[in-house]
Protein backbone atom coordinates (compact mmCIF):
# COMPACT_ATOMS: atom_id res chain seq x y z
CA UNK A 1 0.00 0.00 0.00
CA UNK A 2 1.13 3.45 -0.55
CA UNK A 3 1.46 5.89 2.52
CA UNK A 4 1.87 9.97 0.65
CA UNK A 5 -0.96 11.41 0.60
CA UNK A 6 -0.43 13.06 -2.76
CA UNK A 7 0.38 10.49 -4.66
CA UNK A 8 -2.46 8.67 -4.05
CA UNK A 9 -4.65 11.99 -4.76
CA UNK A 10 -2.98 11.84 -8.04
CA UNK A 11 -3.25 8.39 -8.81
CA UNK A 12 -7.36 9.08 -8.19
CA UNK A 13 -7.18 12.30 -10.50
CA UNK A 14 -6.61 9.93 -13.03
CA UNK A 15 -8.60 6.87 -11.98
CA UNK A 16 -11.67 9.82 -12.46
CA UNK A 17 -10.85 12.92 -13.68
CA UNK A 18 -14.13 14.11 -14.48
CA UNK A 19 -15.73 13.32 -11.20
CA UNK A 20 -16.79 15.83 -8.95
CA UNK A 21 -14.61 16.43 -6.18
CA UNK A 22 -15.73 19.08 -4.56
CA UNK A 23 -18.93 21.31 -4.24
CA UNK A 24 -19.55 24.85 -2.27
CA UNK A 25 -23.29 25.51 -2.72
CA UNK A 26 -22.95 28.64 -0.86
CA UNK A 27 -20.50 30.13 -3.53
CA UNK A 28 -21.48 28.40 -6.59
CA UNK A 29 -18.54 26.73 -6.74
CA UNK A 30 -18.00 22.94 -8.18
CA UNK A 31 -14.27 21.19 -9.05
CA UNK A 32 -14.12 18.43 -10.85
CA UNK A 33 -10.64 16.00 -9.55
CA UNK A 34 -8.97 17.64 -12.84
CA UNK A 35 -9.64 21.09 -11.64
CA UNK A 36 -8.58 20.64 -8.08
CA UNK A 37 -5.66 19.52 -9.04
CA UNK A 38 -5.00 22.03 -11.15
CA UNK A 39 -5.55 24.72 -8.92
CA UNK A 40 -3.56 23.19 -6.00
CA UNK A 41 -0.56 22.86 -8.58
CA UNK A 42 -1.37 27.00 -8.93
CA UNK A 43 -1.28 27.68 -5.31
CA UNK A 44 1.93 25.41 -4.91
CA UNK A 45 4.02 27.39 -7.09
CA UNK A 46 2.71 29.94 -5.31
CA UNK A 47 4.30 28.48 -2.01
CA UNK A 48 7.39 27.29 -4.00
CA UNK A 49 7.48 31.17 -5.01
CA UNK A 50 7.30 31.91 -0.90
CA UNK A 51 10.05 30.34 -0.29
CA UNK A 52 8.64 26.77 1.20
CA UNK A 53 10.47 24.11 0.71
CA UNK A 54 10.12 19.53 1.84
CA UNK A 55 10.01 19.45 5.55
CA UNK A 56 8.72 23.00 6.39
CA UNK A 57 5.51 23.96 8.19
CA UNK A 58 3.04 26.42 6.06
CA UNK A 59 -0.02 27.53 8.56
CA UNK A 60 -3.14 28.03 6.93
CA UNK A 61 -5.50 30.39 8.18
CA UNK A 62 -8.81 30.41 5.48
CA UNK A 63 -12.41 29.55 5.68
CA UNK A 64 -13.89 26.03 5.01
CA UNK A 65 -14.44 26.36 1.03
CA UNK A 66 -12.84 24.82 -2.37
CA UNK A 67 -9.46 27.60 -1.75
CA UNK A 68 -8.53 25.99 1.57
CA UNK A 69 -9.10 22.50 0.35
CA UNK A 70 -6.71 23.26 -2.56
CA UNK A 71 -4.09 25.13 -0.54
CA UNK A 72 -4.37 21.94 1.63
CA UNK A 73 -3.37 19.65 -1.23
CA UNK A 74 -0.89 22.39 -2.46
CA UNK A 75 1.50 22.10 1.15
CA UNK A 76 1.08 18.72 0.87
CA UNK A 77 2.36 18.72 -2.86
CA UNK A 78 5.96 20.85 -2.00
CA UNK A 79 6.71 18.01 0.53
CA UNK A 80 5.36 20.54 3.41
CA UNK A 81 2.86 20.08 6.10
CA UNK A 82 0.00 21.92 7.03
CA UNK A 83 -0.55 23.53 10.53
CA UNK A 84 -4.46 24.62 9.78
CA UNK A 85 -5.94 27.05 12.22
CA UNK A 86 -9.67 27.80 12.65
CA UNK A 87 -10.44 31.53 11.19
CA UNK A 88 -13.12 31.74 13.74
CA UNK A 89 -10.61 31.42 16.77
CA UNK A 90 -9.46 34.68 18.12
CA UNK A 91 -5.78 35.75 16.73
CA UNK A 92 -3.83 35.83 19.77
CA UNK A 93 -4.75 32.05 19.40
CA UNK A 94 -3.37 31.99 15.73
CA UNK A 95 -0.26 33.37 16.64
CA UNK A 96 0.70 31.46 19.30
CA UNK A 97 0.20 28.33 17.31
CA UNK A 98 1.80 29.14 13.80
CA UNK A 99 5.13 30.50 16.24
CA UNK A 100 4.77 27.67 18.06
CA UNK A 101 4.97 25.17 15.20
CA UNK A 102 7.73 26.78 13.71
CA UNK A 103 5.46 28.03 10.42
CA UNK A 104 7.67 29.75 7.53
CA UNK A 105 4.71 30.85 6.10
CA UNK A 106 1.00 31.68 6.84
CA UNK A 107 -1.92 31.61 3.93
CA UNK A 108 -4.84 33.45 4.98
CA UNK A 109 -7.49 35.68 3.74
CA UNK A 110 -7.82 39.30 4.14
CA UNK A 111 -9.94 39.35 7.72
CA UNK A 112 -7.29 37.36 9.34
CA UNK A 113 -3.84 38.18 7.14
CA UNK A 114 -2.82 41.00 10.11
CA UNK A 115 -3.11 38.00 12.72
CA UNK A 116 0.35 37.33 12.20
CA UNK A 117 3.11 39.61 12.93
CA UNK A 118 6.74 38.20 12.66
CA UNK A 119 5.51 35.75 10.08
CA UNK A 120 5.46 35.78 6.26
CA UNK A 121 1.43 35.70 5.16
CA UNK A 122 0.37 34.88 1.63
CA UNK A 123 -3.70 36.32 1.09
CA UNK A 124 -5.06 33.18 -1.00
CA UNK A 125 -6.48 35.48 -3.23
CA UNK A 126 -3.72 37.30 -4.25
CA UNK A 127 -1.40 34.51 -5.59
CA UNK A 128 -0.48 35.20 -8.86
CA UNK A 129 2.08 32.85 -9.70
CA UNK A 130 4.48 31.84 -12.20
CA UNK A 131 3.60 29.40 -14.54
CA UNK A 132 6.94 28.07 -15.30
CA UNK A 133 7.23 27.86 -11.70
CA UNK A 134 8.92 24.51 -11.16
CA UNK A 135 7.62 21.87 -8.39
CA UNK A 136 9.83 19.84 -6.77
CA UNK A 137 8.82 15.70 -7.53
CA UNK A 138 6.05 14.66 -6.06
CA UNK A 139 6.58 13.76 -2.07
CA UNK A 140 6.81 10.36 -1.33
CA UNK A 141 7.68 9.69 2.39
CA UNK A 142 5.60 7.79 4.21
CA UNK A 143 6.57 9.08 7.67
CA UNK A 144 6.95 12.82 6.15
CA UNK A 145 4.82 14.64 9.04
CA UNK A 146 1.70 15.82 6.48
CA UNK A 147 -0.46 17.64 9.70
CA UNK A 148 -0.20 19.27 12.18
CA UNK A 149 -3.52 19.51 15.02
CA UNK A 150 -3.21 21.38 17.91
CA UNK A 151 -5.16 20.44 20.98
CA UNK A 152 -5.57 21.35 24.27
CA UNK A 153 -2.31 21.07 26.87
CA UNK A 154 -1.86 20.64 30.53
CA UNK A 155 0.65 23.27 30.63
CA UNK A 156 -1.36 26.61 29.78
CA UNK A 157 -0.17 25.88 26.04
CA UNK A 158 -1.65 24.11 23.20
CA UNK A 159 0.41 21.13 21.77
CA UNK A 160 0.81 19.82 18.06
CA UNK A 161 0.16 16.41 17.12
CA UNK A 162 2.54 15.80 14.32
CA UNK A 163 -0.01 13.00 11.98
CA UNK A 164 2.57 11.45 9.14
CA UNK A 165 0.97 10.62 5.70
CA UNK A 166 1.34 7.02 6.78
CA UNK A 167 -1.40 7.95 9.74
CA UNK A 168 -3.43 9.52 7.22
CA UNK A 169 -3.68 7.29 4.77
CA UNK A 170 -4.01 4.05 6.56
CA UNK A 171 -6.83 5.41 8.24
CA UNK A 172 -8.51 6.32 5.08
CA UNK A 173 -7.55 2.65 3.94
CA UNK A 174 -9.41 1.33 6.87
CA UNK A 175 -12.67 3.05 6.45
CA UNK A 176 -12.91 2.14 3.17
CA UNK A 177 -16.23 -0.28 3.76
CA UNK A 178 -18.36 0.94 5.11
CA UNK A 179 -17.08 4.39 4.46
CA UNK A 180 -17.09 6.91 1.76
CA UNK A 181 -17.22 5.28 -1.87
CA UNK A 182 -17.35 6.80 -5.94
CA UNK A 183 -20.88 8.39 -5.92
CA UNK A 184 -20.98 9.64 -2.23
CA UNK A 185 -21.69 13.16 -0.89
CA UNK A 186 -19.84 14.05 2.29
CA UNK A 187 -20.63 16.78 4.51
CA UNK A 188 -17.45 18.90 4.98
CA UNK A 189 -18.52 20.59 8.40
CA UNK A 190 -15.84 20.24 11.24
CA UNK A 191 -13.59 23.30 12.27
CA UNK A 192 -10.27 22.55 9.76
CA UNK A 193 -8.08 22.32 13.22
CA UNK A 194 -10.73 19.80 14.40
CA UNK A 195 -9.42 16.27 13.62
CA UNK A 196 -12.58 15.12 12.21
CA UNK A 197 -11.45 17.03 9.00
CA UNK A 198 -9.58 14.07 8.08
CA UNK A 199 -12.24 12.46 7.99
CA UNK A 200 -14.43 14.56 5.43
CA UNK A 201 -11.29 15.91 3.97
CA UNK A 202 -9.16 12.65 3.13
CA UNK A 203 -11.96 10.14 3.29
CA UNK A 204 -13.42 11.15 0.06
CA UNK A 205 -10.41 12.82 -2.03
CA UNK A 206 -9.32 9.05 -1.72
CA UNK A 207 -11.74 7.33 -3.19
CA UNK A 208 -13.94 9.42 -5.42
CA UNK A 209 -16.00 11.06 -3.56
CA UNK A 210 -17.42 14.25 -3.69
CA UNK A 211 -16.80 17.04 -0.23
CA UNK A 212 -19.60 18.83 -0.12
CA UNK A 213 -18.92 22.15 2.27
CA UNK A 214 -21.53 23.42 4.32
CA UNK A 215 -21.56 26.49 6.31
CA UNK A 216 -20.87 25.50 10.35
CA UNK A 217 -23.85 27.31 11.56
CA UNK A 218 -25.91 24.38 10.54
CA UNK A 219 -24.49 22.45 13.17
CA UNK A 220 -26.81 23.81 15.71
CA UNK A 221 -29.77 23.72 14.01
CA UNK A 222 -31.34 20.41 13.23
CA UNK A 223 -34.23 21.68 10.90
CA UNK A 224 -31.59 23.88 8.64
CA UNK A 225 -29.07 21.11 9.10
CA UNK A 226 -31.60 18.38 7.72
CA UNK A 227 -32.60 20.78 4.80
CA UNK A 228 -29.14 21.32 3.87
CA UNK A 229 -28.65 17.09 4.03
CA UNK A 230 -31.47 17.05 1.74
CA UNK A 231 -31.22 19.79 -0.74
CA UNK A 232 -27.86 18.60 -1.39
CA UNK A 233 -28.10 14.97 -1.43
CA UNK A 234 -25.48 14.32 1.20
CA UNK A 235 -25.16 10.62 1.64
CA UNK A 236 -22.32 10.17 3.97
CA UNK A 237 -21.58 12.65 7.40
CA UNK A 238 -19.41 12.50 10.62
CA UNK A 239 -21.14 14.06 13.29
CA UNK A 240 -19.57 14.85 16.69
CA UNK A 241 -21.87 13.51 19.33
CA UNK A 242 -23.30 17.05 20.70
CA UNK A 243 -24.32 17.74 17.31
CA UNK A 244 -25.74 14.28 16.84
CA UNK A 245 -27.26 14.47 20.65
CA UNK A 246 -29.17 18.38 19.41
CA UNK A 247 -30.32 17.19 16.02
CA UNK A 248 -31.46 14.21 17.56
CA UNK A 249 -33.21 16.14 20.47
CA UNK A 250 -34.88 18.44 17.78
CA UNK A 251 -36.11 16.63 15.09
CA UNK A 252 -34.65 12.82 15.53
CA UNK A 253 -35.32 12.37 11.80
CA UNK A 254 -32.61 15.04 10.68
CA UNK A 255 -30.16 12.17 9.45
CA UNK A 256 -32.67 9.84 7.39
CA UNK A 257 -31.27 10.71 4.17
CA UNK A 258 -28.39 9.44 5.28
CA UNK A 259 -25.93 6.24 3.66
CA UNK A 260 -24.08 6.72 6.89
CA UNK A 261 -23.86 8.41 9.55
CA UNK A 262 -20.64 8.46 12.16
CA UNK A 263 -20.35 9.58 15.66
CA UNK A 264 -17.62 10.57 17.50
CA UNK A 265 -15.86 12.74 20.11
CA UNK A 266 -17.88 12.40 22.84
CA UNK A 267 -19.69 9.58 24.71
CA UNK A 268 -23.10 8.94 22.49
CA UNK A 269 -26.31 9.29 24.61
CA UNK A 270 -28.09 5.99 24.06
CA UNK A 271 -32.01 7.45 24.57
CA UNK A 272 -30.72 10.31 21.53
CA UNK A 273 -29.29 7.11 19.63
CA UNK A 274 -32.51 5.67 20.24
CA UNK A 275 -34.56 8.16 18.70
CA UNK A 276 -32.76 8.23 15.61
CA UNK A 277 -32.87 4.64 15.04
CA UNK A 278 -36.42 4.74 14.60
CA UNK A 279 -36.67 5.81 11.75
CA UNK A 280 -32.77 5.95 10.12
CA UNK A 281 -32.51 3.40 7.46
CA UNK A 282 -28.77 4.06 6.77
CA UNK A 283 -26.25 2.58 8.65
CA UNK A 284 -25.25 4.42 12.78
CA UNK A 285 -21.35 3.95 13.33
CA UNK A 286 -20.58 5.42 17.02
CA UNK A 287 -16.66 5.77 16.28
CA UNK A 288 -13.79 6.26 19.14
CA UNK A 289 -10.52 7.79 18.73
CA UNK A 290 -8.15 10.17 19.98
CA UNK A 291 -6.18 13.18 17.45
CA UNK A 292 -2.97 11.24 18.36
CA UNK A 293 -4.20 8.20 16.68
CA UNK A 294 -5.80 9.86 13.99
CA UNK A 295 -9.67 11.00 14.14
CA UNK A 296 -10.42 7.27 15.07
CA UNK A 297 -9.63 3.80 15.58
CA UNK A 298 -12.63 1.66 16.97
CA UNK A 299 -16.06 1.39 15.55
CA UNK A 300 -19.37 -0.09 16.66
CA UNK A 301 -22.57 -0.29 14.17
CA UNK A 302 -25.77 0.78 16.62
CA UNK A 303 -28.96 -1.43 15.09
CA UNK A 304 -30.65 -0.96 18.38
CA UNK A 305 -30.52 -0.01 21.67
CA UNK A 306 -32.03 -1.58 24.70
CA UNK A 307 -34.63 0.16 26.97
CA UNK A 308 -32.93 1.38 29.93
CA UNK A 309 -29.09 1.29 28.50
CA UNK A 310 -26.71 3.27 30.06
CA UNK A 311 -23.89 3.88 27.53
CA UNK A 312 -23.47 2.48 23.52
CA UNK A 313 -19.93 0.57 22.96
CA UNK A 314 -17.52 2.08 21.12
CA UNK A 315 -16.94 -1.27 19.12
CA UNK A 316 -13.83 -2.89 17.75
CA UNK A 317 -10.63 -1.91 16.59
CA UNK A 318 -10.57 -1.18 12.70
CA UNK A 319 -8.63 -3.22 10.33
CA UNK A 320 -4.57 -2.95 11.31
CA UNK A 321 -5.40 -0.97 14.09
CA UNK A 322 -4.88 -2.51 17.73
CA UNK A 323 -6.80 -1.58 20.62
CA UNK A 324 -6.02 -2.59 23.99
CA UNK A 325 -7.13 -2.54 27.65
CA UNK A 326 -4.48 -2.58 30.07
CA UNK A 327 -3.52 -1.73 34.20
CA UNK A 328 -0.99 0.80 35.52
CA UNK A 329 1.64 -1.73 34.56
CA UNK A 330 0.76 -2.25 30.89
CA UNK A 331 -0.28 -5.59 31.39
CA UNK A 332 -3.53 -7.00 29.79
CA UNK A 333 -6.23 -6.51 32.49
CA UNK A 334 -9.20 -9.78 32.16
CA UNK A 335 -12.92 -9.17 30.33
CA UNK A 336 -15.25 -6.57 32.37
CA UNK A 337 -12.72 -5.23 34.49
CA UNK A 338 -11.79 -1.42 33.60
CA UNK A 339 -8.05 -0.23 32.13
CA UNK A 340 -6.66 2.50 30.47
CA UNK A 341 -7.39 2.11 26.79
CA UNK A 342 -4.40 2.26 24.56
CA UNK A 343 -3.53 2.15 21.26
CA UNK A 344 -1.42 0.99 18.62
CA UNK A 345 -0.91 0.26 14.87
CA UNK A 346 -0.02 2.88 11.50
CA UNK A 347 -2.60 5.46 12.67
CA UNK A 348 -0.64 6.60 15.20
CA UNK A 349 1.37 10.18 15.19
CA UNK A 350 4.40 10.83 15.96
CA UNK A 351 4.22 12.75 18.91
CA UNK A 352 3.73 16.24 19.99
CA UNK A 353 5.70 18.94 18.05
CA UNK A 354 8.66 20.00 19.89
CA UNK A 355 7.10 17.89 23.11
CA UNK A 356 10.02 15.23 23.59
CA UNK A 357 8.97 15.01 27.30
CA UNK A 358 5.32 15.13 26.65
CA UNK A 359 6.04 12.60 23.97
CA UNK A 360 7.22 9.86 26.00
CA UNK A 361 4.99 9.85 28.41
CA UNK A 362 2.08 8.57 26.22
CA UNK A 363 3.48 7.22 23.32
CA UNK A 364 5.18 4.03 25.37
CA UNK A 365 6.93 0.88 24.38
CA UNK A 366 4.01 -2.04 23.08
CA UNK A 367 5.26 -4.94 25.97
CA UNK A 368 3.04 -7.65 23.24
CA UNK A 369 5.14 -6.67 20.11
CA UNK A 370 8.55 -5.39 19.87
CA UNK A 371 9.41 -2.64 18.36
CA UNK A 372 6.24 -0.74 17.76
CA UNK A 373 4.48 1.74 20.32
CA UNK A 374 1.20 1.88 22.13
CA UNK A 375 -0.56 5.32 22.86
CA UNK A 376 -1.67 5.76 26.58
CA UNK A 377 -5.30 7.43 25.84
CA UNK A 378 -6.16 8.49 29.61
CA UNK A 379 -9.49 7.19 28.74
CA UNK A 380 -10.88 3.83 31.15
CA UNK A 381 -12.47 1.25 29.14
CA UNK A 382 -13.69 -2.48 29.19
CA UNK A 383 -13.39 -5.54 26.99
CA UNK A 384 -16.51 -7.58 27.20
CA UNK A 385 -16.22 -11.71 26.58
CA UNK A 386 -17.07 -10.94 23.05
CA UNK A 387 -14.60 -8.54 22.34
CA UNK A 388 -16.70 -5.17 22.53
CA UNK A 389 -14.93 -2.28 23.57
CA UNK A 390 -17.02 -0.05 26.69
CA UNK A 391 -16.00 3.64 26.86
CA UNK A 392 -15.64 4.18 30.81
CA UNK A 393 -14.45 7.59 31.24
CA UNK A 394 -11.39 9.38 31.64
CA UNK A 395 -8.67 8.83 34.44
CA UNK A 396 -7.42 12.73 34.65
CA UNK A 397 -9.03 15.87 34.60
CA UNK A 398 -9.52 16.12 30.97
CA UNK A 399 -13.14 16.81 28.76
CA UNK A 400 -14.63 16.90 26.24
CA UNK A 401 -17.44 19.57 25.00
CA UNK A 402 -19.33 19.68 22.11
CA UNK A 403 -16.76 17.37 20.74
CA UNK A 404 -13.54 19.33 21.52
CA UNK A 405 -10.71 18.57 23.79
CA UNK A 406 -9.96 20.65 26.89
CA UNK A 407 -7.42 20.15 29.17
CA UNK A 408 -9.08 21.93 32.32
CA UNK A 409 -5.62 22.42 33.59
CA UNK A 410 -4.99 24.52 30.32
CA UNK A 411 -7.89 26.93 31.21
CA UNK A 412 -6.61 27.09 35.11
CA UNK A 413 -3.13 28.39 33.91
CA UNK A 414 -4.58 31.30 31.78
CA UNK A 415 -6.81 32.35 34.67
CA UNK A 416 -3.34 31.84 37.06
CA UNK A 417 -1.59 34.14 34.64
CA UNK A 418 -3.43 36.83 35.55
CA UNK A 419 -1.88 38.96 38.82
CA UNK A 420 -5.21 39.75 40.05
CA UNK A 421 -6.08 36.09 40.62
CA UNK A 422 -4.31 34.14 43.30
CA UNK A 423 -6.45 30.87 43.14
CA UNK A 424 -8.40 29.27 39.96
CA UNK A 425 -10.59 25.87 39.42
CA UNK A 426 -12.50 24.81 36.50
CA UNK A 427 -15.07 22.44 36.36
CA UNK A 428 -17.92 21.38 33.85
CA UNK A 429 -21.31 22.26 34.12
CA UNK A 430 -24.61 20.71 32.61
CA UNK A 431 -24.99 17.25 31.03
CA UNK A 432 -24.73 16.39 27.30
CA UNK A 433 -25.17 19.07 24.63
CA UNK A 434 -25.97 21.45 27.39
CA UNK A 435 -22.24 21.17 28.59
CA UNK A 436 -19.84 23.93 29.27
CA UNK A 437 -17.12 25.83 31.64
CA UNK A 438 -17.29 27.54 34.66
CA UNK A 439 -14.49 28.80 36.31
CA UNK A 440 -14.18 29.72 39.95
CA UNK A 441 -11.07 32.28 41.25
CA UNK A 442 -9.98 34.05 44.65
CA UNK A 443 -8.59 37.47 44.03
CA UNK A 444 -5.40 38.37 44.70
CA UNK A 445 -4.83 41.06 47.41
CA UNK A 446 -6.07 44.43 46.19
CA UNK A 447 -7.55 43.38 43.15
CA UNK A 448 -10.71 45.01 41.96
CA UNK A 449 -14.57 44.45 42.54
CA UNK A 450 -15.13 40.87 42.38
CA UNK A 451 -18.00 41.49 39.66
CA UNK A 452 -15.47 43.80 37.33
CA UNK A 453 -12.97 41.11 38.08
CA UNK A 454 -14.93 38.03 36.81
CA UNK A 455 -16.22 40.29 34.12
CA UNK A 456 -12.85 41.83 33.02
CA UNK A 457 -11.53 37.66 33.28
CA UNK A 458 -14.29 36.72 30.82
CA UNK A 459 -12.89 39.30 28.04
CA UNK A 460 -9.47 38.53 28.54
CA UNK A 461 -9.74 35.24 28.40
CA UNK A 462 -12.37 35.54 24.90
CA UNK A 463 -8.99 37.23 23.90
CA UNK A 464 -6.75 34.10 24.04
CA UNK A 465 -9.36 31.38 24.00
CA UNK A 466 -11.62 29.43 21.37
CA UNK A 467 -14.93 30.44 22.50
CA UNK A 468 -15.52 26.84 23.76
CA UNK A 469 -13.05 26.75 25.94
CA UNK A 470 -14.31 30.40 27.96
CA UNK A 471 -15.56 29.38 31.12
CA UNK A 472 -18.41 31.83 33.19
CA UNK A 473 -16.56 33.17 35.87
CA UNK A 474 -17.25 33.20 39.69
CA UNK A 475 -15.26 34.59 42.24
CA UNK A 476 -15.35 33.45 46.04
CA UNK A 477 -13.30 34.57 48.86
CA UNK A 478 -11.40 31.01 48.93
CA UNK A 479 -12.04 27.84 47.26
CA UNK A 480 -13.88 24.65 49.21
CA UNK A 481 -11.54 22.03 50.01
CA UNK A 482 -12.35 18.29 50.98
CA UNK A 483 -11.15 16.76 54.37
CA UNK A 484 -7.99 15.03 52.11
CA UNK A 485 -6.84 19.04 51.34
CA UNK A 486 -8.19 19.14 47.18
CA UNK A 487 -10.37 21.54 46.50
CA UNK A 488 -14.13 20.26 46.81
CA UNK A 489 -15.53 20.25 42.41
CA UNK A 490 -18.98 19.05 43.69
CA UNK A 491 -19.42 21.76 45.86
CA UNK A 492 -18.42 23.96 43.35
CA UNK A 493 -21.13 22.30 40.78
CA UNK A 494 -23.41 22.89 43.11
CA UNK A 495 -22.98 26.86 43.58
CA UNK A 496 -25.01 29.07 41.20
CA UNK A 497 -23.21 32.09 39.82
CA UNK A 498 -24.03 35.30 41.02
CA UNK A 499 -25.37 37.36 38.76
CA UNK A 500 -26.01 41.64 39.23
CA UNK A 501 -29.07 41.73 37.12
CA UNK A 502 -28.70 44.67 34.46
CA UNK A 503 -30.75 48.08 35.40
CA UNK A 504 -33.90 48.36 32.98
CA UNK A 505 -35.68 45.06 33.11
CA UNK A 506 -38.93 46.79 33.88
CA UNK A 507 -38.26 49.21 30.46
CA UNK A 508 -38.21 46.60 27.29
CA UNK A 509 -39.69 46.54 24.10
CA UNK A 510 -42.47 44.09 23.20
CA UNK A 511 -39.74 41.98 20.85
CA UNK A 512 -37.28 42.54 23.69
CA UNK A 513 -39.58 41.45 26.45
CA UNK A 514 -40.32 38.29 23.96
CA UNK A 515 -36.09 37.62 23.74
CA UNK A 516 -36.43 37.65 27.06
CA UNK A 517 -38.75 35.02 28.05
CA UNK A 518 -36.98 33.12 25.35
CA UNK A 519 -32.94 34.13 26.75
CA UNK A 520 -34.54 33.03 30.30
CA UNK A 521 -36.19 29.87 28.95
CA UNK A 522 -33.18 28.43 27.62
CA UNK A 523 -30.45 29.55 30.48
CA UNK A 524 -32.69 29.75 33.05
CA UNK A 525 -31.53 32.74 34.46
CA UNK A 526 -34.21 34.48 35.69
CA UNK A 527 -34.83 37.64 34.33
CA UNK A 528 -32.69 39.84 32.05
CA UNK A 529 -31.87 43.33 30.87
CA UNK A 530 -31.16 45.42 27.33
CA UNK A 531 -27.45 45.75 28.03
CA UNK A 532 -26.81 41.63 29.21
CA UNK A 533 -25.08 39.64 26.96
CA UNK A 534 -26.22 36.04 25.99
CA UNK A 535 -22.73 34.81 26.46
CA UNK A 536 -22.11 36.43 29.77
CA UNK A 537 -25.01 34.60 31.15
CA UNK A 538 -24.34 31.22 30.16
CA UNK A 539 -25.44 31.11 26.22
CA UNK A 540 -23.26 28.96 24.06
CA UNK A 541 -23.29 27.92 20.32
CA UNK A 542 -25.76 25.06 20.70
CA UNK A 543 -28.15 27.60 22.45
CA UNK A 544 -27.66 29.78 19.74
CA UNK A 545 -28.72 27.22 17.55
CA UNK A 546 -32.02 26.57 19.71
CA UNK A 547 -32.85 30.35 20.39
CA UNK A 548 -32.64 30.57 16.25
CA UNK A 549 -34.81 27.82 15.81
CA UNK A 550 -37.51 29.78 18.28
CA UNK A 551 -37.06 33.07 16.42
CA UNK A 552 -37.88 31.29 13.05
CA UNK A 553 -41.22 29.17 14.40
CA UNK A 554 -42.04 32.84 16.46
CA UNK A 555 -41.31 35.39 14.18
CA UNK A 556 -40.72 33.89 11.44
CA UNK A 557 -36.96 35.23 10.42
CA UNK A 558 -34.29 33.59 9.30
CA UNK A 559 -30.96 35.45 10.33
CA UNK A 560 -27.52 33.91 9.72
CA UNK A 561 -26.41 32.10 13.00
CA UNK A 562 -23.38 34.66 13.22
CA UNK A 563 -25.57 37.79 13.61
CA UNK A 564 -26.53 36.52 17.10
CA UNK A 565 -22.67 36.48 18.15
CA UNK A 566 -21.88 40.22 16.54
CA UNK A 567 -24.85 41.87 18.59
CA UNK A 568 -25.36 39.37 21.38
CA UNK A 569 -26.69 41.57 24.39
CA UNK A 570 -30.13 41.58 24.59
CA UNK A 571 -31.18 45.21 22.78
CA UNK A 572 -28.30 44.03 19.99
CA UNK A 573 -30.14 41.29 18.83
CA UNK A 574 -33.80 42.37 19.05
CA UNK A 575 -32.24 45.37 16.66
CA UNK A 576 -30.36 42.14 14.77
CA UNK A 577 -33.92 40.74 14.01
CA UNK A 578 -35.92 44.09 13.21
CA UNK A 579 -32.81 44.19 10.32
CA UNK A 580 -33.37 40.46 8.96
CA UNK A 581 -37.56 40.97 8.93
CA UNK A 582 -38.59 39.75 5.35
CA UNK A 583 -40.52 43.38 5.12
CA UNK A 584 -41.21 46.28 7.21
CA UNK A 585 -43.79 45.45 10.30
CA UNK A 586 -42.88 41.92 9.90
CA UNK A 587 -41.67 41.25 13.27
CA UNK A 588 -43.76 43.86 15.17
CA UNK A 589 -47.12 42.26 13.91
CA UNK A 590 -45.62 38.20 14.95
CA UNK A 591 -44.80 40.08 18.30
CA UNK A 592 -47.95 40.83 19.31
CA UNK A 593 -50.07 38.19 17.72
CA UNK A 594 -47.56 36.25 20.27
CA UNK A 595 -47.86 38.24 23.20
CA UNK A 596 -51.78 38.61 22.97
CA UNK A 597 -51.54 35.01 22.51
CA UNK A 598 -49.90 34.14 25.17
CA UNK A 599 -52.16 36.42 27.84
CA UNK A 600 -55.44 35.09 26.65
Amino acid sequence: MKFSLSVLFEEQVERAPDALAVSHPDTGRELSYRQLATLSERFARSLVEQGVTPGSFVAVCLPPGVDRIAVGLAVLRVGAAQVPLDPDHPANRHRLVAEDSGACLVVADRTTADHFSGIPVLVCDEAEPDAATALPPVPEDAEAPAVVLYTSGTTGVPKGVVLPHRSIASFVHAIRRPGPEPGDRVAHLNSPAFDATTFDTWGPLLSGACIVVLNRDLLTDAALLGEAIRTQGISVMLATAAVFHEAALQNPRTFDPLRLLLVGGEAMDPRRARAVLATFPGRLLNVYGPTEATTFVTRHEVTEVPEGATSVPIGRPMDGMRAVVLDEELRPVPDGEDGELCLGGPCLAHGYLGRPDLTDAVFVPDPAAAGELLYRTGDRARRTPDGILEYRGRTDRQVKIRGFRIELAEVEARLLDRPDVANAFVIVRGEGSDRSLAGFVVPSDGASDPKELATRLGEHLALELPSWMVPRVTVLDRLPLTTAGKVDGATLARLVPERETAPGDGRLTPLENLLAGIWTELTEVESVGPDDDFFAIGGHSILVGRLNAKIRSVLGVRPPLRAYYTGSTLAGQAAMLLAHEPEPGHVDARVSAFLEGRSA
